[in-house]
């Protein structure tokens, strides 16, 4: 009988052995049919550049000309030089910040300026208001063209244009392609505006002010 319960107690205890145990973390395998089984998770916190876009800033909601005589009849120049203006390529927004284009094609971007069709000026007081024809257009000039701006193409680009928008001919449009893209292009520009007052014209008052049809600049991708 004393013999019988040794060999019970025996098997209780290599029973108790062969259980696995786990102790603070580590996993230990006791007996032939318990392998000893740990899991481990790589992860990585990879930095990234934001996708490039391309990015129209600088363009003025009004442009002041000056008149080059105080009207008394004749012909007069009114001419006045828009602010910078650029179109560039970012990742935030702001020129400069590098970008990335990923495996996308870069894209090129073209800037339109142009006026709609029976442009004028009208006046406050009235007189001196008319719109803009072949003999008084408003005027575009390229000044400041930044290096960043491709070479003219088909010697339309960076040449003075009148935008006069009569109903005959729709509106005169000025057009900068920027081609040979990559993530740091951009291109400046810094628009002179003029336009000739008719001779003729009464004015209303010692001083009149003249507002303008809109000038409309357009970025589109290519």
């Amino acid at each position: 009988m004393r013999l019988l319960g040794n060999r019970r107690t025996v098997k209780r205890y290599f029973a108790m052995l062969s259980m696995p145990v786990l102790v603070a973390g580590t996993v230990y395998g006791l007996g032939m049919d318990s392998p000893a089984l740990a899991a481990t998770v790589p992860t990585a916190t990879v930095p990234s550049l934001s996708t490039c876009a391309w990015v129209l800033a600088g363009v003025s909601p009004t442009v002041a000309l000056t008149a080059a005589n105080p009207y008394a009849g004749a012909s007069d120049l009114l001419t006045g030089t828009d602010a910078a203006t650029a179109m560039f390529v970012s990742g935030d927004g702001t020129q400069g910040t590098p970008c990335s284009w990923f495996s996308g094609t870069p894209a090129g971007a073209t800037i339109t300026i142009s006026v709609a069709n029976n442009s004028s000026f009208t006046a406050v007081p009235t007189g001196l208001g008319y719109s803009f024809t072949v003999s008084s257009p408003l005027t575009y000039a390229p000044n400041s063209v930044g290096a960043g701006c491709p070479a003219a193409t088909g010697g339309t680009s960076y040449t003075t244009r009148n935008m006069y928008g009569a109903a005959n001919t729709g509106g005169a449009a000025v057009i900068y392609n920027k081609v040979g893209v990559n993530t740091t292009s951009s291109c400046t520009f810094a628009p002179t505006y003029s336009s000739l007052i008719p001779a003729g014209l009464t004015a209303g008052g010692t001083s009149t002010v003249l507002t303008g049809s809109s000038v409309t600049t357009t970025m589109s991708l290519t």
